[in-house]
């Protein structure tokens, strides 16, 4: 048995391997980037990371290889302010006439306008748009995002405490009011993959269907992964895909803790998954931008196409990937030092 064992384990390492993950980006003047979010304005393309925690830097790119700085498109804001410093995860939204920046700081959201999307973008208000007893939430909240429906309608999602983070949603009257009650919708499975934390929500809608896509474990870990949930309704209820993660670590190919993931289409048509990986295996804030096709089997399973969207639902090799992705972040194998980590949160 023993030889039959190891020749699966090499087996498994090989096919885990054999993907390709690609280069990250190069971001001109950028020491770390991390929560990507791109939009795409009249051809061009423009991402917005964590960098600096205080201000909120852009890049824009016309085919997503060849990157140029932008410069500061939200400044930082004075000292004391309810917004002064660990600055997150930035996304930005057009309602066709201004630009609106949500992001995270002193782990409560605010919002921002401005007529580009290079900003600079200005606050909508002087506290907090969510979290910290605005926008129906008194606790924390962090990583916004923002959908529009085929019909216009808007919904508000991120990352709230109870106590541990889960995925919320709230309905939005316009771009800068929430109208009613959050709602919750994804809670950390504390024995999964997810362990404490589900952050980082992106919606994409696909033949009608919701897939609501999170990130767990912790952004400074190397088990940080990305999973999915869907529902027929962007309000829920959403229903976890029983093989998360479908994005993970490949330890033997250098790829660490890839997770807080936003979507974008290419130049050619083709749906993208833009997030960030760890450039090392130790627990820390060391992060890169990556970016890969994002696929779906014709019966609606979601999966990352690193070598192209070449998977069926009859796939053999989706056994394989998943069990790897089971053994790859469990929890109990976990050999690192928990009170390294400050709060667990996709910072």
């Amino acid at each position: 048995m023993r030889p039959t064992i190891v020749l699966l384990a090499l087996l498994l390492t090989t096919s885990i391997a054999a993907a390709d993950y690609g280069a990250p980006l190069a971001l001109p003047g950028a020491e770390t980037a991390a929560d990507p979010a791109v939009i795409e304005v009249d051809g061009t393309y423009y991402l917005y990371v964590t960098s600096s925690y205080v201000d909120i830097e852009c890049w824009a790119s016309e085919d997503l290889v060849q990157w140029r700085y932008e410069g500061v498109a939200w400044a930082q804001a004075p000292a004391g302010a309810w917004n002064d410093q660990d600055v997150w995860a930035p996304e930005v939204h057009t309602d066709g006439e201004s630009f609106y920046l949500y992001y995270a700081a002193n782990m409560m959201i605010g919002v921002a306008r401005a007529d580009a999307p290079t900003g600079p973008f200005s606050d909508v208000y002087d506290h907090p748009f969510v979290g910290g007893g605005y926008g129906g939430v008194n606790g924390l909240a962090i990583d916004a995002h923002v959908f529009r429906d085929d019909d216009d309608r808007l919904y508000f999602y991120f990352a709230g405490y109870q106590p541990f983070s889960v995925v919320r949603v709230a309905r939005m009257s316009d771009m800068v009011t929430i109208d009613g009650e959050p709602a919750t919708l994804v809670k950390p499975g504390i024995v999964n993959w997810e362990l404490f934390v589900t952050e980082a929500p992106w919606i994409v809608k696909h033949d009608g269907v919701y897939y609501l896509m999170y990130s767990g474990y912790g952004a400074d870990r190397v088990n940080y992964a990305v999973g999915y949930a869907t529902a027929d309704d962007p309000l829920g209820p959403f229903a976890e895909y029983a093989d998360n993660p479908i994005l993970y670590k490949d330890v033997v190919a250098g790829f660490y803790g890839p997770g807080h993931n936003g979507t974008l289409v290419d130049p050619d048509g083709a749906l993208q998954i833009v997030y960030h990986t760890k450039v090392a295996p130790t627990i820390g804030w060391d992060r890169q931008i990556r970016i890969n096709q994002l696929c779906f089997t014709a019966a609606g399973r979601m999966y990352v196409g690193f070598d192209g969207c070449t998977q069926t639902d009859e796939d053999d090799d989706d056994t394989v990937d998943d069990d790897a992705a089971d053994d790859d972040v469990a929890p109990v194998d976990d050999d690192e030092d928990d009170e390294d980590d400050d709060d667990g949160c996709g910072c």
